[in-house]
């Protein structure tokens, strides 16, 4: 791309884990376009995660269930006059749709039959690969490469500090946070009784503290577990607070969710126990975690014994003290 933009619109309008692997890409467009207006069309669901965002000048959210505010919502991107419009899902239709509206000059995407008529713009999937890589690769074709996978979520000092008075560590004890939840995606979510018979055999191998986690929709999950000084359940908040109590942790178990991303973005060690594609595509980047394929077809992680999470667990816990 031999154009300079001055007005960029990128949009993602589907889930927190979506957005999260995004970062990396919204990041890569900056750096190569200092000067640029770069702007988002987010959703209610996931547009918290990019809110101190400082690679953004403007977030868009839509509310898909509230169409009737879609027609000032598509004015606005219209009137924003983009010289650029990116889609990063592919396969979303509205989202493809929104692109259209905005009768940007260039609107780019990748190569999907049922939205391809679309976009001016774009370029070939590749069976699985990573959703970092494959958004770093349309940036790329771009104009805007970059090798950096990190993400991006910034998290204010004043935040951490309150998440250390309000978890005070405990002497002697290593800390693991056990998120157990999932409401929406039951298929790929462990089951909680797994997930407590895994923190009882952890404490009985290892002077273990467990926090365990759950989301909105999670409530009988919990009812699993047995509460004492050392199986605690996180008392919930905003997606900000939960990424500064995840830095209080030494470790995060979890299946694929919102907050393993979080857990990555944060920098956070992880053992995550994931299905074939969600392995390739979807698992957290870098050698500080342990990702562990189950090895189906498809996308089911029930089977997954807990002796085998357990091994990745203890190895883990044993190796951070060691550098410790």
């Amino acid at each position: 791309m031999n154009t300079t933009p001055e007005k960029i619109l990128l949009i993602r309008i589907d889930r927190i884990g979506d957005i999260f692997t995004t970062t990396p890409a919204i990041r890569a467009l900056r750096r190569r376009f200092p000067d640029a207006r770069i702007d988002l069309a987010a959703s209610d669901g996931n547009h918290m995660v990019v809110r101190n965002n400082p690679h953004l000048d403007n977030i868009h959210v839509f509310h898909p269930k509230k169409i009737w505010r879609w027609p000032l919502n598509i004015f606005k991107l219209w009137a924003g006059r983009y010289d650029w419009v990116i889609e990063l899902n592919g396969r979303s239709k509205t989202a493809a749709m929104l692109a259209k509206c905005t009768t940007a000059p260039l609107r780019a995407s990748y190569k999907v039959k049922k939205t391809e008529k679309f976009f001016t713009f774009t370029i070939p999937e590749v069976t699985d690969e990573h959703m970092v890589d494959k958004q770093l690769r349309l940036m790329e074709a771009l104009g805007a490469p970059s090798a950096d996978t990190s993400m991006v979520y910034p998290l204010s000092d004043a935040l951490l500090a309150h998440a250390s008075a309000q978890f005070p560590r405990k002497a002697g004890l290593s800390r693991i946070g056990v998120f157990i939840g999932n409401a929406k995606k039951q298929h790929t979510r462990w089951p909680a009784g797994k997930f407590r018979e895994l923190v009882k055999r952890i404490q009985e191998d290892r002077p273990v503290e467990a926090y365990i986690i759950g989301g909105p929709g999670d409530e009988e999950l919990f009812e699993e577990f047995e509460w004492s000084d050392r199986c605690i359940r996180y008392p919930g908040g905003s997606l900000e607070a939960l990424g500064a109590f995840m830095q209080t942790c030494d470790l995060m178990v979890t299946s694929s969710t919102g907050p393993m991303h979080l857990a990555a973005a944060v920098n956070v060690p992880m053992v995550t126990i994931l299905a074939e594609h969600t392995y390739h595509c979807w698992r957290p980047l870098g050698d500080m975690h342990t990702n562990l394929n189950s090895g189906h077809c498809g996308v089911n992680v029930r089977d997954v014994e807990v002796r085998t999470v357990l091994d990745a667990v203890l190895e883990k816990i044993d190796g951070l003290n060691q550098s410790a």
